[in-house]
This record gives structure tokens, sequence and C-alpha cells, in this order.
């Protein structure tokens, strides 16, 4: 498959335009944070959890501009593994990079659609949060099975919807915040405040979708750091903008703590039933538009795997006629709806899934600082030139994912170990068969995974297509693996 006939058939179409790649970012996030996590993460540290947010938004900011920074040279599919394995030409290091963020991705559907679940719940009192998140996502496997511009379509139109749904609570709710329920501020000290940073990032960790769909967004170099960096900002006002509301208005933060729902339980205390239905509604499109968004993007990796030829070919192999995945969308869909039922509860689901994206963002912020310091040539193709200043996102990057993970593997290590292993086994495998087969890795290397060869060749300059000599490496550094 190391041809460029045979990649280029198995190349992905660039439909998604600046407002759906937003629209990826924002909608694919709101519903971990607003309607899953923003007030349950509260049991260890109270209404602190307003300012907690706007420190996990300043590591979310970073991490923001250090994928922003690399898409713009690498505008493909898979954004930290295609940025880990051309960087440092070697597609191990972007695997291991990537192998448990595939995880997370499935286990983060199955979260968000538990919480689809759950929300429903306002409509339908008896109906199982587990069958119903399994049935959202069968309904969103086969919405993305025909093909990307029909999921831009659709998440535009639930993400006006879910902006709409939201305004209704935290603009009236303004109105009615008590600031002595604010009071005690921080009600677990420093340890508490800590034990609440994995949850309260779990709310951020659909800042870097729109990189996965990289190959599908039209002018990358513009549109990847547009939707990156400005829908890390909108992220972060309406984060804190919701959660100044809920704990102002409910004089004790354990009821949010404890709900299943805070944003309902919160808007029970000053709308009309009406209105709680529409935060419940709106609840039911983030939740909803997140496992949207999750999907088309963890999609992406095994493809990724599949064209460098280091995993099964068939999970490269695009539909002719929706230019879908199948094959990895289909595994997807399995492993996630078994996860519904499989989670012996949120908490433990939330942390591998969080440490899964927290491997990914160190990775990807160490590789920016990597390919400003020692990669001149790249490091020129780059869209835009933050000059040294690009060091203080990657720092603040890479040291919280450090913090962060520091929280988390406790309870994910007992997953995140065996799982590894299994990933190392198999791209063992097709790598011995790679070196039996004599794949030259360099000319796979040489390629962008989802990216037609037409449109991107490190041996064309100025070529056609949505790229341009701006994003093309510089390929003469032979392969490591």
């Amino acid at each position: 498959m190391t041809g460029d006939d045979s990649k280029s058939g198995r190349s992905l179409s660039r439909d998604v335009g600046p407002f759906a790649a937003i629209a990826t970012v924002v909608a694919g996030t709101l519903g971990a944070g607003l309607f899953v996590t923003i007030g349950t993460a509260s049991s260890t540290t109270g209404p602190s959890v307003i300012l907690l947010i706007a420190l996990s938004g300043l590591v979310a900011m970073a991490i923001a501009i250090n994928y922003s920074w690399l898409a713009t040279i690498f505008p493909a599919a898979g954004s930290t593994y295609s940025y880990v394995s051309r960087a440092f030409r070697n597609r191990l290091g972007g695997f291991v990079a990537t192998w448990s963020l595939w995880l997370g991705y499935m286990a983060a559907v199955a979260v968000l659609a538990i919480g689809f679940g759950n929300y429903l719940q306002v409509f339908y009192a008896g109906v199982d949060p587990r069958v119903a998140g399994a049935g959202l996502i069968a309904v969103l496997f086969l919405v993305n099975m025909l093909g990307i511009r029909r999921y831009s379509v659709s998440q535009n139109a639930i993400f006006v919807l879910l902006l709409v749904s939201i305004l209704v609570l935290v603009v009236p709710g303004s109105f009615t915040v008590e600031p002595a329920n604010y009071t005690p501020f921080f009600t677990g000290g420093f340890d508490g405040a800590l034990a609440a940073t994995v949850p309260l990032f779990y709310a951020y960790i659909g800042i870097a979708v729109a990189g996965e769909i990289g190959a599908e967004v039209k002018n990358p170099s513009r549109n990847l750091p547009l939707a990156m960096v400005g829908g890390t900002l909108i992220l972060i006002a309406l984060y804190m903008w919701t959660a100044a509301v809920i704990y102002g208005v409910v004089g004790d933060y354990t009821v949010l703590a404890n709900s299943e729902r805070p944003l309902s339980t919160a808007a029970e205390t000053f709308l009309p039933l009406n209105a709680t239905a529409v935060v419940g509604f709106g609840g039911l499109l983030a939740t909803a538009s997140s496992v949207h968004a999750v999907m088309a993007a963890g999609i992406k990796l095994p493809y990724c795997w599949g064209w460098d030829e280091v995993f099964p070919a068939r999970f490269s192999a695009v539909n002719d006629r929706w230019r879908t995945p199948h094959w990895s969308l289909l595994t997807l869909f399995v492993v996630s709806t078994g996860l519904t039922f499989w989670t012996s509860g949120l908490d433990q689901v939330i942390a591998i899934s969080t440490f899964s994206y927290l491997v990914a963002y160190g990775a990807t912020s160490l590789t920016a600082m990597y390919v400003y310091l020692r990669k001149p040539t790249l490091r020129s193709k780059a869209a835009f030139d933050p000059g040294a200043l690009l060091f203080v996102p990657g720092l603040i990057g890479l040291g919280g994912c450090l913090v962060l993970l520091s929280q988390a593997y406790v309870e994910s290590l007992p997953v995140f170990v065996p799982w590894l292993a299994i990933g190392l086994g198999i791209f063992g495998l097709y790598w011995y068969l790679g070196r039996r087969a004599d794949a030259d890795v360099g000319s796979i290397l040489d390629t962008l995974p989802g990216v037609p060869t037409d449109e991107y060749d490190p041996n064309i300059r100025g070529g056609h297509g949505a790229t341009d000599e701006s994003t093309v490496p510089d390929s003469r550094e032979p392969a490591d693996d």
C-alpha cells in the first residue's frame, strides 16, 4: 500500500468549513463539561470549581495553541499521530502516543452517551440511560457513515440549538445569583481542589478534535487554528459563566455534586418548568453533539495507522461514495456500545479517558517545542510564527499534562498497561511484516494521512489543492522505524 495511487484512493474529502470546525470543538466538548462534569466535580472542592475551570482552561488553551501551530504544518487526519510521526520521522512514537487515545475516544463516547441517557430522564423518567446511550450511538453511527458533509450539516444545526438552550439558563440566572452561595469557596483545601482537576479538565477534552479531522477541513492553515484556539476561548467563557450561575443560585453545592443533571437541578431553583425542560433539551443536544464529534475524530486514528501500514489495511479503506473509513467506524461503534454497559461508573471511565487524552496532549506539546528547536525547515512552513513565545504554551501544556497525569494514573493504569501491551504487539507484527515485504518507510512518512498525493507531495513545490508549499515538510531525513 505504499504506492501513491493506492494512498490517494484512500484519501478523505475537504468538506468541513470554518463554522463546522468551530462547532466540532465547541459543541463537541460542551456535553462533557456543562452537562456531565461541571457540577459533579464540586464534590471535593465546592464553588471553587469556578476558579479551577479558569486554570484548567489555561492549560487547555496552551494545548490548543500547540495543536494549532502543528496543524498548519501537517494538515492531516489523526492530529497527534501525524504530528509526532512526521516530526520525528518515527511511526512507533506516534503510535504509542495515540494508541491509548483511541481507547480514550471510545470511552468518551460511552461516557457522553450515558450522559445523554441521564438527561433523557428529564422527559422519560423510566428510561435506562445505558440503553438510551446505546441507541444514540447507533443513530450517530449511521450519520457518520454517510460522510463528513452530513456530519457537518447536522453538527452545525445542533450547535445553534445548543447555544440557545444554554442562554436560556445563564442569562436569566445571572440576575438571580446570591454571592453568599459562593462561601465557603474552597471546601476541601488544596487536596480537594487538585482532585477536581481531572474531571474538570475532562470538560476540555474536545479542544483538539478538529485536528483529528484535519484532512477534511477546508483551508486548514486558517480554519484549524481558528477552530481550536477560538473554540477553546468560547468554551472557557461559557464554562465560567455557567459555573458562576449554577453555584450562585444553588445554596448547597452538594446538591449539584450529587446530581446527574446539575444544570437542570440549578434551573429548577429559578426557572419555570418549561424553561427547565429547555435546559434538559440542551443537555440532550450537548451530549449528542459531543458523541457526534468524538465519533468523527476517533475513527481517524486507526485510519492513520492503516495508512502507515502499522495496523490492518482495511482500517484505512474508505467508502467509495461517502469517503468514510467504515471499518474504523464500525469498530468504534461496537466497542463504545459495549462500554456503555461494561463500565462500573462514570468516574472510572472519565479517569481512563482523560488519562489517554493527556498522554496525547503532552506528546503534542513536546513535539511543538521539538519542531521549533530542531526542525527549522518545518518551522518556516507554519502558517503563523509565534517565535520563542511558542515555549510558553509548550511548557504549560506539557507541565499541565504531567500534573494531571499524576492524578489520573491510579484508576487508569490497570487498563492502560495491558491495552498498551496489546497495541505494541499489533505494531510489532505489522512492523515485522513490513520489513519482510521491504516496505519503504521513508516514502510512507513522506505522505500525510488522509491527504491525496496530488494535494500533498514532498517533491511538489507550489502544487494545487487546499495545501501548498507552506505545508510541505522536510522529507530529506531518513525514517527511524
